[in-house]
């Protein structure tokens, strides 16, 4: 028998889906983005349905290669070529971010190769969180908000703003309520179902993704994913929508129980607070909330959220990772290296391609990295056990 989670999968496999297909029916246009730091309230009080952009189904770089390096990130250069060959062409509108210098490319590329559609839009999230940078956020939702009232021809209202944001919300909160589940003994969610519920709910509009989260819920509880030999794992990286990844790293006898991933943790924490001006809340929240490598001097504030739910949630090890030719997530990767150490945590760091195979030695680093940490616990449960009550281990 189908369940949600099967359904989930198959939204989470596919470019465009029925979803999306209802909602032009009934007039709403789509508007693909990038970047956990684009506001999705802003899009979806003009009526339309924000789309985050993704390279599943991709055949390829081909295309693409024409407008990038060999050194070039994987999901660009994928997500590029998916443009050039049209699987794109259900999209209104495409706002871009600057998260990274690859990403923010990818607007002048798609300008310069004249494909649709024809609204191209450049939000510029600042790369430091100062007193300054809020307002400079703002001011950068405020362009969003007029430049899609201008090419729509339509009015964006503090109201509607304010519904959105309550409906976001919403979703925040039913997705804060499933992920916190995982810090249970018995595990309901593996994280790559996860992966798959939260690549359908941003492929989809939020009042559908509110009744897929709200069925989910529902569906988990009771269950049991885990197995009690499982060794509880953190992830840390970047572009992560490869459902099939994490299987692989679930199969080697683990279980991801929390994570900083662009399609995880920073998607929903933190909410938007409701009172005041709307653009302003919205621009305190989403440059707030849990940053990633792109935010300069914020590596303290990501490394204590690992440090602050590693016992909530009975964390054995972490594994970081990046896309090959990522620099902000390679200095990532070394600041977290520096940090584990000193605070005894075990660390796997991971480089790999989007889509790019070598999944035989990613499974073979995984399974050594998790002997490793099947031989810490003997090694401490040895000690506690020559030791007595009083030895405490350092993790």
């Amino acid at each position: 028998m189908k369940t949600i989670l099967d359904e989930t999968r198959e939204l989470a496999s596919s470019t465009c889906n029925r979803y999306l297909d209802e909602a032009r029916k009934q007039g709403r246009s789509i508007i693909g983005y990038f970047c956990s730091y684009m506001p999705e309230e802003i899009i979806h009080a003009a009526g339309f349905v924000p789309y985050r952009m993704r390279v599943v189904e991709s055949k390829g770089t081909t295309k693409a290669d024409a407008y990038y390096s060999s050194i070039n990130c994987t999901f660009v250069k994928q997500c590029f070529n998916k443009a050039l060959n049209g699987d794109f062409a259900f999209l209104d509108g495409v706002v871009f971010v600057n998260g990274c210098d690859h990403s923010r490319r990818m607007y002048d590329n798609w300008r310069f190769s004249g494909i649709d559609p024809s609204f191209l839009h450049m939000f510029f999230a600042p790369h430091v969180i100062r007193e300054v940078s809020y307002e400079y956020f703002a001011r950068e939702c405020e362009k969003l908000k007029l430049s899609i009232e201008n090419h729509f021809k339509v009015s964006i209202t503090d109201e509607a703003l304010g519904k959105s944001i309550g409906l976001y919300n919403k979703k925040r909160r039913l997705l804060a309520k499933i992920y916190s589940l995982r810090k249970k003994k018995n595990v309901p969610i593996k994280a790559s179902e996860l992966l798959g519920v939260m690549l359908a709910v941003t492929a989809v509009p939020v009042e559908q993704a509110v009744e897929i989260l709200t069925e989910v819920k529902n569906f988990i509880e009771g269950r049991v994913v885990s197995r009690p030999e499982d060794l509880r794992l953190f992830i840390s990286g970047g572009c992560i929508e490869e459902i099939e990844h994490l299987e692989l790293i679930e199969n080697c006898g683990s279980v991801i129980v929390a994570d900083n991933i662009c399609l995880g943790t920073r998607h929903f924490l933190d909410e938007v607070r409701t009172e005041g001006d709307p653009l302003t809340a919205i621009a305190d929240r989403y440059l707030s909330h849990l940053s990633c490598p792109r935010m300069m001097g914020d590596f303290n504030r990501r490394f204590d959220y690992l440090l602050a739910i590693k016992d909530e949630c009975g964390i054995d090890g972490a594994i970081i990772e990046k896309l090959k030719f990522c620099d902000i997530w390679g200095g990532e990767i070394y600041l977290h290296r520096v940090e584990a150490k000193k605070k005894n945590i075990p660390l796997l760091a991971l480089e790999r391609e989007l889509y790019g195979g070598g999944a035989g030695q990613i499974k073979t680093r995984v399974q050594a990295f998790l002997e490793k940490l099947k031989n810490r616990q003997a090694a401490d449960e040895g000690l506690v056990q020559a030791a007595g009550s009083d030895y405490k281990p350092k993790l």
